[in-house]
């Protein structure tokens, strides 16, 4: 959740009127953090709002169990016992088709029924076996949480967002989340780049009047990992008759790659463990073949890191 300051710092520069609130939204493929920026006197300006478990992070997940909806926390209950009913990963699905959101669950061992709609992308078949959700709609869910974190920590309604996306997020994946946003009732003021958010953040308390200064952003996450050179440098500008030095950067590069994370070592560990269940008590049953099993291989590696 590396943008999550970052996000507070751009909305600090945002124009908000003194009874309401705006949130940030820092969705990662595993986890979700809030922040709002509340100008009502007796609130704190600027804060994390917190879930139902006191927690500043809470788990990007969606699951439905003999028709009750779970997002979140009440969703990670379930993963132990029912991982077909809990879905994950659901950022990096948004915007995306059909086949490559089959090739993404299957190389993290997930339990998922997908089907292909109408418009190529995948729709998600759940636990009756009637009902199908878009990605976008499952997200949509998540961010709908997020918001109402926003709202019982700000006291108020709370329907401006600013949203971080990571920078490999081309037209199609910032439209399907947009489309979420949509879904789930939130104006969103702007998708900010990780990246472009972690310079701001870093650049906007610091003196480069007297020297210019390259620094490379680097983040290894949940299912991806990116670094990013950035040059910043100041100018002098007049204000109110005097001159003051003006902080400046430039993204200079940003290279990614999407399949290295902490997803991607979680999933060398399960195919070992696989194995040598496979050789010493498998008497010829193939985990590998069981998506289920792999799926709860996964969950057990979890809990014992």
């Amino acid at each position: 959740m590396r943008s999550f300051i970052l996000l507070i710092s751009i909305l600090s520069l945002i124009a908000i009127p003194t009874d309401s609130a705006v949130s940030s939204i820092d969705l990662g493929s595993e986890w979700l953090k809030v922040a709002v920026v509340n100008l009502k006197p007796g609130q704190s300006p600027i804060a994390v709002a917190i879930n139902e478990m006191s927690k500043r992070k809470s788990p990007a997940l969606v699951a439905f169990n003999s028709g009750d909806r779970l997002v979140a926390e009440e969703a990670a209950g379930l993963t132990a016992r029912y991982p077909n009913k809990v879905y994950s990963s659901l950022r990096d699905m948004i915007g995306k088709p059909y086949a490559y959101v089959r090739e993404k669950i299957e190389s993290l061992y997930l339990p998922f029924d997908l089907v292909e709609d109408s418009r190529g992308a995948a729709g998600i078949k759940i636990d009756d076996g009637v009902t199908i959700y878009s990605v976008e709609e499952l997200v949509a869910m998540i961010l709908s949480y997020g918001s109402n974190l926003a709202e019982m920590h700000a006291r108020v309604p709370v329907k401006d967002c600013v949203i971080s996306v990571p920078p490999f997020f081309g037209q199609g994946e910032r439209k399907g989340l947009m489309q979420a946003a949509q879904l789930a009732g939130i104006n969103v003021l702007a998708l900010i780049n990780e990246h472009s958010g972690a310079a701001l953040q870093y650049g906007i308390d610091k003196d480069f009047s007297n020297q210019s200064r390259h620094v490379i952003f680097y983040d290894m996450g949940s299912s991806s990992t990116y670094a990013a050179l950035v040059y910043f440098s100041a100018y002098n500008a007049k204000e109110f008759g005097k001159t003051v030095s003006v902080n400046q950067f430039q993204v200079k590069d940003v290279r990614w790659n999407t399949e290295l994370g902490g997803q991607k070592m979680e999933s060398t560990l399960v195919e070992y463990f696989a194995d040598e269940f496979n050789k010493k008590l498998g008497n010829g049953v193939d985990l590998w073949w069981n998506i289920l099993l792999m799926n709860l291989i996964k969950n057990w590696e979890m809990v014992l890191m």
